[in-house]
């Protein structure tokens, strides 16, 4: 009796597919993994075990049915397993398995051993942010002053892809303390730091031009470094000085460090407008969307017709739907109108509310109230400029201050143009 094993390996084991061949006996074996039917596999097994056969032997011996054989061995001399012999009568032999599925085999090992780099590869993802499993306990390093200088010099020599960092004028004198490392860096890393308004010129020109340096007003009071995103270092004003290695903590630093840097000035171009005694309109740029606040509070205050409000949402609205691809203003203003309504209110605050009955098509706005004009939202813009987009106008019936209730109430209708 021959038994003949084929066996694939997988991560977990060992897998086997049984295969029962009649008149061979109860031999397990598994050619499922080389792409075969049963009825291959019996017959391939049948035609190695016995040699040459006609058809009809070859069903009486493997089991297969007589009105299925004939089309299991053209399969099988399609895929290289068997050959046919002479003429009268046909013989059938087999191709031994060593021509067959010797390179099937090696692409087999090839396989397997790219899943076993990509294994070893995801265990390294695994060491590097482990998975949260309910609870963990992390350290951290504590340094005084003067060890962490040793250890700065350290992680700077270490760092090879960025630096981030937020310091006010205490921090950046202890990262100048390495001044000639952080140049170097910056020629190959991607090095950027945000200081406050307080802090010497000339320690500022020492540094290499391609050290990105943004100054943001006086809101920098904390000191912290991201290194490589691998590594978070604060500088607390007790002295004490804490590394943390956590990538979930260096990502959500650098966001806020990011935060920092986008409402920042170049140090030169911010230094040059304090000397001209404009250190206000520095502190302002920082908190950006003030800025903003004011100038939308401007343009509600002049806006008195409708045409105008019109004309400023529907390009506004335009702007937000191609330059920006906000796919909200492609929807149907049934859809757009109560988004709306919610970015209105939540920017005029809590004492603010919108109603919107459409039996009536009447909108209400209440929010709290202004000098003159219209409430100081863009939102308001971009309704209206929205109901103009789908063909509808936002006809303004009341816009009334009430003073003894401390609010402002908007009242339009919206509907459909009327037919020119």
């Amino acid at each position: 009796m021959i038994i003949l094993y084929v066996t694939v390996l997988a991560v977990t084991g060992v897998t086997k597919v049984t295969v029962t061949v009649s008149g061979i006996g109860d031999e397990n074996i598994s050619l499922e993994e080389f792409g075969l039917s049963e009825y291959e596999s019996r017959v391939y097994i049948t035609l190695l075990k016995f040699g040459q056969l006609k058809v009809k032997d070859i069903s009486i011996r493997s089991g297969v049915p007589r009105t299925k054989v004939y089309g299991v061995v053209k399969a099988l001399k399609g895929k290289g397993l068997v050959e046919m012999l002479g003429k009268e009568p046909v013989l059938c032999a087999p191709v031994v398995p060593e021509d067959v599925f010797a390179k099937r085999l090696n692409q087999e090992k090839m396989r397997f051993k790219r899943m076993i780099f990509a294994f070893k590869k995801m265990q390294e993802l695994r060491r590097d942010l482990p998975l949260f499993t309910g609870c963990e306990e992390r350290k951290y390093r504590v340094y005084n002053p003067k060890m962490f200088e040793k250890r700065l010099t350290e992680l700077l020599s270490n760092t090879t892809r960025s630096l981030f960092a937020c310091l006010n004028w205490w921090g950046l004198n202890v990262i100048a303390a390495n001044i000639e490392l952080l140049n170097s860096l910056s020629k190959e890393a991607n090095v950027k730091i945000v200081i406050g308004t307080y802090n010497d010129e000339k320690t500022l020109e020492a540094f290499d031009s391609k050290v990105d340096i943004r100054v943001a007003g006086k809101s920098i009071e904390a000191n912290v470094m991201v290194f490589d995103e691998n590594t978070t270092v604060l500088l607390e004003e007790s002295g004490r000085i804490t590394e943390i290695e956590d990538r979930g903590v260096c990502k959500l630093t650098k966001e806020v460090i990011v935060g920092f840097y986008r409402r920042s000035l170049n140090w030169k171009k911010a230094f040059q407008i304090i000397q001209l005694g404009g250190e206000d309109l520095i502190n302002l740029y920082s908190g950006e969307e003030k800025v903003y606040e004011a100038f939308v509070q401007a343009v509600a205050e002049t806006v008195l017709d409708e045409e105008t409000l019109y004309q400023i949402g529907e390009r506004f609205v335009d702007n937000l739907a191609t330059s920006l691809q906000v796919d909200l203003f492609s929807k149907a203003f049934e859809i757009q109108q109560p988004v709306i309504s919610a970015l209105m209110s939540e920017s005029l605050g809590g004492n603010s509310s919108t109603r919107y009955d459409p039996l009536t098509r009447l909108y209400t706005l209440e929010a709290p109230m202004t000098s003159k004009g219209l409430p100081a939202t863009i939102w308001l813009f971009a309704l209206s400029g929205a109901a103009r987009r789908n063909e509808l106008t936002f006809k303004v019936l009341q816009n009334t201050s009430i003073p003894t209730e401390g609010k402002h109430v908007i009242q339009a209708k919206i509907e459909k143009k009327p037919l020119s």
